[in-house]
């Protein structure tokens, strides 16, 4: 029988040379993996991140693996684990709390899996565990909140925060920022009550009826941790008060319904932050990563305070 013989076809050859200048060009040495740990699937900011996240991915060539929280920290944790389990090239993380992922980060240092955080941050002793942080500058949007909310009320007055999850890094810069920056200015502005409402429209619809039944006539402004938990308050007002002017309410995140609701007079401002930039951003850093670049420790995304002033000039963030 002769022997097959151990040279390589012609066509066999051209494939292998297209192959390795396709990864010559991506700057990668092989198809790489990153487990993305997302905060939701299903949500009005997290979707167009995620989906931009991996839109940025696919056109470097890097694949994703994306396992979704659904907002349970629990579940986070674990599927960390997972993800250094499975050995992969990279890690992203969009953190809910922010200690309870330092046992997995660390995990994931001594695998030697680099690993960055997106959108959300976490305590100083996760910092010596990833390389990078990114997104928006969450304590900076609470005094920017406090800024716009204080020029509403002239300074004075009594408000209600509608917060996001308790716990969670997000929460706690908007909240905390938002409380530093009314005592640095000496404002006399009153805060009757912080409530929890996790991000969710219909749980702010339920804890803006309280606050309104509890409060009512006191409650003359608002600052909602996000534009969604915003729109849950002034459907919550309509209902309670429906021909009373609405009080200055201050959101976050640049929705179209929040530049609605500003041209219509139902909030006083919003602050842009952009999905979309918030998910392209934590790929390029973990792509530069992965092609053994040296990245900056804190990368953020733009903000931009939006009011009636420029409303028609700016673009929503989604």
């Amino acid at each position: 029988m002769p022997k097959k013989s151990t040279m390589p076809s012609k066509n066999a050859t051209a494939l292998t040379l297209a192959a390795a200048a396709l990864v010559a060009s991506t700057g990668l040495a092989a198809a790489q993996t990153v487990c993305y740990v997302n905060a939701a699937d299903s949500h009005a900011y997290a979707t167009p991140a995620n989906e931009a996240l991996q839109a940025r991915a696919a056109e470097l060539g890097i694949e994703i693996l994306s396992l979704s929280q659904d907002f349970d920290v629990q579940k986070g944790t674990e599927q960390l684990n997972t993800c250094v389990a499975r050995g992969v090239d990279g890690i992203i993380l969009w953190p809910l709390d922010p200690q309870a992922y330092i046992p997995g980060l660390a995990r994931a240092q001594q695998a030697e899996i680099p690993a960055i955080l997106i959108n959300s941050p976490m305590d100083e002793a996760a910092g010596r565990f990833v390389l990078s942080f990114t997104g928006p500058d969450v304590y900076h949007q609470g005094e920017l909140a406090a800024d716009a909310l204080g020029t509403a009320l002239g300074g004075e007055g009594s408000v209600v925060v509608i917060a996001g999850q308790a716990g969670n890094g997000t929460t706690i810069g908007r909240v905390g920022g938002f409380v530093d920056r009314l005592a640095e200015v000496g404002s006399n502005i009153e805060i009757l009550d912080t409530v929890n409402a996790d991000f969710d429209q219909q749980k702010a619809l339920v804890q803006s009826r309280d606050l309104i039944t509890r409060f009512g006539d006191r409650i003359d402004g608002v600052y909602a941790n996000d534009d969604t938990m915003a729109r849950g308050f002034i459907d919550a007002w309509k209902e309670a008060r429906p021909n009373q002017p609405m009080p200055p309410i201050v959101g976050i995140n640049g929705q179209r319904d929040a530049f609605e609701s500003i041209r219509t007079g139902e909030m006083h401002a919003t602050i842009v932050q952009s999905p979309v930039e918030d998910g392209r951003l934590a790929m390029d850093t973990m792509a530069r990563i992965l092609e053994g670049e040296e990245v900056e420790t804190r990368l953020p995304i733009p903000l931009t305070v939006v009011t009636s002033a420029n409303v028609n000039d700016v673009e929503p963030a989604f």
